[in-house]
């Protein structure tokens, strides 16, 4: 018996519109952002959802928001806050556009690129995110041993909950991408879309991806 988990990149906000690094900085939904957790929230409207979590990050919590009221569950009015499912941090490059944490980490990597997401097609996720901590100037980034430790909880928490539970997770675009990426069954994933979600089939510890960077379950 296994446990369906849907993981949902939170709607847009006005740090992803200006294509900069947010990580565990916050700026608020735009009115697109708003609109991707109502039509993500049609989506989920068929499931019966047993339980409903967040990052404890404002952009997340208000999507998870958005969705629980749309949805008016009975059972659910507000997503259970957890720190261990909030964005990968980026240290000194919180902030900064996407293409001055690239091109730090590019002097490391030996090649110059211009997107974070170019440095992880080169080296894969784990190896991108080892490169940024090395490359900002406060050591503080999340490198991939952080980033397996919070996995880890997160397992530690869906093995807890009853066989065949149905679990949201409103969460964030680069630790969903990292989670695609232990689990899937093959190298690369994209950075997800806003409002898109993540399918995780777990049983015992061990999860496998159903499906990625979807509007439809």
């Amino acid at each position: 018996m296994a446990t369906t988990v849907y993981f949902i990149r939170h709607g847009e906000t006005y740090f992803n519109r200006f294509a900069r690094l947010q990580g565990w900085s916050d700026t608020p939904l735009t009115a697109k952002g708003h609109d991707d957790a109502v039509k993500i929230a049609k989506v989920l409207a068929p499931l019966k959802i047993d339980y409903f979590f967040s990052s404890d990050l404002k952009r997340a919590i208000d999507t998870a928001q958005i969705i629980i009221d749309q949805l008016k569950f009975p059972n659910i009015s507000h997503p259970t806050q957890k720190k261990y499912f909030r964005e990968v941090f980026y240290g000194s490059f919180e902030g900064h556009s996407n293409e001055e944490g690239a091109i730090w980490a590019s002097y490391l990597g030996g090649k110059r690129f211009r997107r974070i997401g170019d440095l992880v097609a080169e080296f894969g996720v784990k190896k991108a995110h080892d490169l940024l901590k090395q490359a900002d100037p406060a050591h503080l980034a999340e490198d991939s041993a952080e980033l397996d430790q919070r996995v880890g909880q997160m397992l530690d928490l869906f093995a807890s909950l009853p066989p065949e539970s149905n679990v949201v997770v409103a969460s964030h675009g680069s630790i969903i991408q990292y989670l695609a990426t232990v689990f899937g069954n093959r190298d690369q994933y994209e950075n997800p879309a806003n409002g898109a979600l993540m399918k995780l089939i777990i049983k015992d510890h061990h999860a496998r991806v159903a499906g990625y960077n979807q509007f439809a379950i």
